[in-house]
């Protein structure tokens, strides 16, 4: 394969993502258990929240004209509320004790809290006037009636949950979890270890990866350098799952058995193999009744930049979710950085350590052999750049993207 035969990475991802027929269905889940799925419906609310008005302090719920016109702005004491209580009415002159967050009684308007009011002999004795609403929270002044929620499509958060029960949802719309199954390839691997043999770690890296970021692994194990055997795992793998991750074998040797079983399979059908991603670029990817498949390359700098590039943004579109995974940080380079010469016109994927420089971000671009587990251990964050970025000088503005399970940044995952 010789360097004008590659496509360009947006070629290769337009040619299969037009082939592809994602999945549209959806399941009815509850809601508590929701964080981290793909809404499949626009949620809008069934009630306003809250549903009625309720304290913001622990005191007396009043009627707020009544201390205007009370000279002594004194209340007869009705009584006391606890949370749940249903509501209970003053009159004109009454007030009832009431704790932070419970429902104020019909007719009362404002809340004295208990530090500005004392009470003795059956009556409650306030420090000043309040106006009505004061220390109240006012139905519907969070959420109101036929509110949005949440929309289709995004991911649902923790505190997304916590809003749909407090709203009485029991259950939400959400699409399934995409199913990612992954094929190792090689006869020297072993998922022991056994001396002469490779450990199969590289296919640990990306089922975590695919976990974090809201897949289902179906680990199919390691299969040896054998046509029949890879070209059944692959079939069985198309039948069990929505995308499929081969690693390993995507190369011209005799044993690089990959591409070849994907195209015995596609009756017709295309694979593209040979793309211009630095550190990557004997990786292949094809379409077989609508569902992707990623072929990796055994080296693990190429495989993970073919995960990133094209892998990751098939299983965001399995999944429903219509933005991409990850944040972003904006750093400033700390070094200089330039493209491989013979792979100057390739995209590229750089990976960077982030720090904190005082108010902003540094990032210092991490260069090992392609080999290198090391290189990925040391990262925090990726940049890609388009083919026509050859070099970046130290201080330029750089885009970094974190992605949960391999970004370790201030402490945590990123999601």
């Amino acid at each position: 394969m010789q360097i004008g035969d590659y496509i360009s990475v947006a070629e290769a991802q337009h040619i299969i993502s037009t082939r592809l027929t994602p999945h549209r269905r959806s399941e009815r889940i509850r809601a508590a258990d929701a964080c981290g799925r793909i809404a499949a419906e626009n949620f809008v609310s069934p009630v306003s929240a809250p549903q009625f008005p309720t304290s913001h302090m622990d005191g007396y719920a009043v009627i707020a004209a009544d201390l205007r016109e009370n000279e002594g702005k004194s209340l007869f004491f009705k009584g006391e509320a606890t949370l749940g209580d249903q509501a209970t009415r003053i009159k004109s002159g009454e007030t009832i004790r009431i704790p932070t967050g419970g429902r104020l009684p019909d007719g009362a308007d404002a809340v004295v809290p208990v530090e500005d009011a004392r009470m003795s002999g059956g009556r409650v004795y306030v420090s000043r006037e309040f106006r009505e609403g004061e220390f109240v929270y006012a139905e519907g002044s969070d959420v109101k009636r036929g509110d949005l929620i949440l929309t289709r499509g995004k991911a649902i958060r923790a505190q997304d949950v916590g809003m749909l029960l407090s709203l009485g949802a029991e259950e939400i719309e959400a699409f399934p979890r995409p199913r990612v199954a992954i094929v190792a390839t090689g006869s020297e691997l072993t998922d022991r270890p056994v001396f002469g043999k490779i450990r199969n770690s590289h296919t640990k890296v990306f089922a975590n990866l695919v976990r974090y970021n809201g897949g289902e692994v179906v680990d199919l194990g390691t299969v040896t350098d054998n046509m029949k055997k890879i070209t059944a795992c692959i079939k069985a793998a198309l039948q069990e799952a929505d995308l499929v991750l081969t690693l390993g074998g995507t190369s011209l040797g005799k044993s690089d058995l990959i591409v070849p079983a994907v195209r015995g399979l596609t009756k017709g059908g295309l694979v593209v193999h040979g793309i211009r991603l630095d550190r990557g670029r004997v990786m292949g990817v094809a379409a077989i009744n609508g569902k992707p498949i990623v072929m990796l390359p055994g080296p693990i700098q190429g495989a993970m930049n073919a995960f990133l590039i094209f892998a990751l943004p098939f299983m965001t579109m399995l999944s429903g979710e219509t933005h991409r995974f990850g944040p972003v940080v904006e750093a400033s380079l700390m070094e200089n950085w330039e493209a491989r010469r013979r792979f100057r016109n390739f995209t590229k994927v750089v990976y960077v350590k982030l720090r904190r420089r005082g108010p902003g971000v540094e990032a210092l671009p991490i260069v090992r052999d392609t080999e290198s587990m090391g290189l990925l251990t040391a990262s925090d964050g990726f940049v890609v750049l388009p083919e026509e970025t050859v070099r970046l000088r130290a201080g330029a503005r750089v885009s970094v993207r974190l992605l949960a399970g391999f970004s370790y940044v201030l402490g945590g995952f990123p999601v």
